[in-house]
């Protein structure tokens, strides 16, 4: 599960970032889609630590846009 998890987090990562590079989606839509991500993630393992890296990732991003 672990393993399966980290997959799961690092391609969602790699695609929402393939996204805001093509400008095919606002980052408020994509942040939406991580956040369901995260939550349904959250559920089966709310302790592990891929959860971290996605929520530091939405959080990098949030700052990103904020700052430009």
């Amino acid at each position: 599960m672990t393993n399966k998890l980290n997959a799961i987090v690092d391609q969602a990562i790699a695609h929402t970032r393939a996204l805001l590079e093509s400008s095919q989606v606002e980052w408020t839509t994509a942040r939406v889609g991580l956040e369901k991500i995260f939550d349904s993630l959250a559920i089966a393992a709310p302790d592990h630590p891929a959860l971290s890296r996605l929520r530091d990732f939405v959080v990098e991003q949030d700052r990103v846009r904020r700052d430009h």
